[in-house]
């Protein structure tokens, strides 16, 4: 197994490093300050090339000139906080509106925004790189200060797992981060040989502004009827493109949800300890940006799928979404695995 690190760019006088986690299969996990990012996933294939399997950027500036987040750490509060308001503790608070009225994402000042410090970590059979970010009241809205830590680890069983942790937390906060990583499997820029499986029975009903309206409906005889391997394109051409809070269930110690390429049959296995992943299946490109894997090719309609497991989005306003209120001095943390296989 092997670590390095390199500079690959300064952003207003703020160095950004690249750490590459690379294990004794040739798996390569590419990370960088900028955001704690999940830049690249390289994965050997049998004519002894590496394939990149998520979207990113080689220059970490380009992350911050579109709003994709692709494979960002996303913070204080992945999802949207309808009108960016709640209440802690009677307390009423108001955070950026940074999306149709409603704080998305952190604010424009989230996680995926700032420079984090790092640490290389060598754990048995696992190497990683620890990132490190002090967040402040005064700069992303949020009430009161925390440290928050994102620690990235891979293995030999080509499994990478990422945990937040917040911990020196000064005031009764919301804490409900993921890794904005969008998956394609395929050497094509669309999802046309890909497969999904979700362990899901419900998925959140949302207004116009993607805000849920608190209403679970049942995916039986829907296009969101995931619970066995089902083709992505249909479910995109019947709904215009997926950007949906499925319900999961991690019992058993099973992925929440397997994503698979039916031409290379690699495949990626998700297990979190939360009770949503959100699927966004990239239905807006944006002008002039090139994803790394596409080798000059501008990004396409439908070129990706994300996988972001967390807290059910809006939770705060919602008293049967689940907790995502973190109190004054307590430590929190929460985990997302991706295993990689080839399954033939």
């Amino acid at each position: 197994m092997e670590i390095t690190t390199k500079v690959i760019e300064t952003i207003k006088d703020k160095e950004v490093t690249q750490i590459r986690l690379i294990n004794d299969n040739g798996v390569e996990a590419h990370l960088i300050t900028l955001g704690a990012t999940w830049q690249a996933f390289l994965v050997p294939q049998a004519d002894g090339s590496k394939k990149n399997i998520v979207l990113g950027f080689d220059t970490p500036s380009h992350y911050n000139q579109n709003g994709i987040a692709a494979g960002q750490s996303i913070g204080r509060v992945a999802g949207r906080i309808k009108n960016g308001q709640f209440s802690i503790s009677d307390q009423d608070y108001q955070v950026a509106q940074n999306n149709n009225g409603n704080a998305l994402h952190g604010g424009p000042n989230g996680f995926h925004r700032q420079h984090w410090d790092y640490e290389l970590v060598e754990d048995n059979d696992k190497i990683g790189v620890k990132f490190t970010y002090h967040a402040k009241e005064e700069i992303d809205d949020f009430p009161g200060d925390m440290t928050v830590t994102a620690l990235y680890l891979l293995d030999n069983q080509n499994k990478l797992t990422v945990s937040y942790t917040a911990t020196d937390v000064t005031k009764d906060t919301l804490f409900n981060p993921t890794n904005h990583v969008y998956f394609n499997l395929s050497d094509k820029q669309d999802l046309s040989s890909h497969e999904l499986k979700i362990n899901a029975e419900q998925v959140l009903e949302s207004d116009d502004t993607l805000i849920p309206t608190g209403v679970k409906k049942e995916v039986a005889a829907t296009p969101y009827d995931f619970r066995s391997f089902k083709p992505l394109i249909p479910a995109i051409e019947a709904t215009g493109g997926i950007d949906d809070a499925f319900l999961v269930s991690s019992k058993d110690n099973q992925p929440i949800a397997v994503l698979r390429d039916k031409d290379s049959h690699d495949t990626i296995s998700i297990y979190s300890d939360r009770n949503a992943l959100v699927v966004y299946t990239f239905n807006f490109p944006e002008d002039n940006v090139y994803f790394s894997r596409d080798h000059g090719l501008e990004n396409k309609k439908h070129e990706g799928v994300a996988m972001e497991a967390q807290t059910l989005p809006d939770a705060i306003n919602h008293p049967d979404f689940g907790n995502t209120v973190i109190k004054k001095g307590e430590t929190v943390t929460h985990s997302i695995t991706f295993s990689y296989t080839k399954e033939i």
